[in-house]
């Protein structure tokens, strides 16, 4: 089975994005987490969450990785 893209989730600091980690992990059927994600830093590109306070707007998104805001991906869980 190939890897997955990894995605990232966004929003700012104390919002639940690492209390809510493993939940949003197991959601989107990805293997590792990356918390506390900044510009520039190196991240697997495959089968992982990344956790950030930027927004796709600080970031010239040039990657396939989907960007989706903590609430919504909150509500995709059905956890909201």
């Amino acid at each position: 089975m190939p890897d997955k893209s990894s995605v990232v989730i966004y929003g700012p600091q104390g919002c639940g994005k690492t209390r809510n980690a493993k939940l949003l992990a197991k959601h989107f059927e990805l293997k590792k987490i990356h918390d506390n994600w900044f510009i520039g830093d190196y991240v697997d590109k495959n089968n992982t969450l990344i956790l950030t306070n930027e927004t796709p707007e600080d970031v010239r998104v040039t990657t396939r990785r989907l960007w989706i805001s903590f609430d919504a991906a909150m509500k995709a869980t059905g956890k909201s």
